[in-house]
């Protein structure tokens, strides 16, 4: 199959039908590629991450306790990490940091050091640690409680 052009002197040009096709595809592949690069150039934009992700974790560090547990001689090093409310500024936690450590070694001291064996001891201590936290922190809006470090020696 040919097409026939005629120039402006009227000459005729004849194209064959494989030409034309390729030199379609090769216009429709530039157009695409074209729009393919403004559409990467909009989508550019990195997305806010706390629609993703939630507001950002406010923690309120306490200093780190060392407790003695009950009845052995052993003690216990412990670090506490507390999740506050996004609003909260983490040093509403400081001048409670002393009652909690009290409160901590009282309760700590009850518990024997064979409880405190694998994930279960991890909980026991988790527990008792979110208890005290929300008896001391009861005006503030603690939402969990994280233990950084926990050693038994």
């Amino acid at each position: 199959m040919r097409i026939v052009w005629r120039r402006a002197n009227g000459d005729p040009v004849a194209f064959s039908a494989p030409v034309v096709i390729a030199a379609v595809l090769i216009v429709l592949a530039v157009l695409g590629g074209g729009g393919a690069a403004v559409v990467s150039a909009v989508n550019k934009r990195e997305p806010d991450p706390t629609l993703r992700m939630g507001p950002k974790k406010n923690y309120a560090h306490l200093p780190e306790m060392s407790l003695a547990l009950g009845g052995t001689g052993k003690t216990m090093d412990l670090r506490v990490l507390i999740e506050l409310d996004p609003k909260v500024d983490p040093k509403v936690a400081d001048p409670y940091a002393a009652r909690i450590a009290d409160r901590l070694g009282d309760r700590i001291r009850q518990i024997e050091p064979e409880r405190l064996t694998g994930a279960d001891g991890a909980n026991l201590m988790k527990s008792t640690v979110t208890a005290v936290v929300d008896r001391e922190l009861r005006p503030v809006k603690v939402r969990d409680v994280l233990l950084e470090r926990m050693v038994v020696r």
